[in-house]
């Protein structure tokens, strides 16, 4: 808000979509396997969403106190992806039996998070996605608060972004629908006009 030089900021939770509790214990994110099938639904659910939720008869506003209501929908969608990890060189070294290089995993499972804000009125979308974070972490989830604390943080961060990017456009900062800048025209130094001129 400090970016804006406003005043309050006001969120209304809309209608969310929210998974039904499995009740089994096990953590289920809803993620979907790849990055094109996170934006594949992502979108899917923000036109849903937008499609549900029709924008209120707004009320009239003193010229005192001037309110503007902006109607934005904010999706996160989970998603998982595959990397091929680097692996070590065994040459010149010798490595225990305990260690062979069948042993070291050559993949990594990781969860990331595209995040998606979207502004309807304004024919404004921005979309970012999260640090990932290894796909294993949800398996002690329970057992460690560092790894929803990290898992928040990444989350935090990509809202942030999407967030700064959305007022940045908004409020003209980015670039987005502004005259590209005249060329200057280069001026002849005092010393040669004079020069000339004699």
């Amino acid at each position: 808000m400090e970016q804006v030089e406003g005043g309050d900021l006001i969120v209304n939770r809309g209608d969310e979509a929210r998974p039904k509790d499995a009740g089994d214990g096990k953590r289920d994110l809803n993620a979907v396997d790849g990055y094109d099938a996170a934006l594949k639904l992502s979108q899917a659910n923000l036109d849903e969403l937008v499609k549900r939720n029709t924008k209120p008869e707004q009320t009239p506003v003193s010229a005192q106190n001037p309110t503007t209501y902006s109607y934005v929908y904010l999706r996160v969608q989970p998603f998982s992806t595959t990397y091929a990890l680097p692996q070590i060189s065994s040459a010149g070294t010798e490595t225990p039996a305990s260690q062979t290089p069948s042993s070291n995993p050559t993949t990594q499972s990781s969860l990331q998070f595209l995040i998606s804000l979207s502004d309807p009125h304004h024919n404004l979308i921005h979309a970012t996605v999260t640090q990932s974070v290894p796909g294993r972490w949800l398996d002690v989830w329970d057992e460690y608060d560092w790894v929803e604390d990290l898992v928040v943080e990444a989350i935090r961060v990509g809202v942030e972004v999407v967030g700064q990017e959305y007022i940045g456009q908004r409020m003209g900062w980015d670039g987005h629908g502004k005259k590209e800048k005249q060329p200057a025209v280069e001026q002849e130094p005092a010393a040669e006009k004079a020069a000339a001129a004699s």
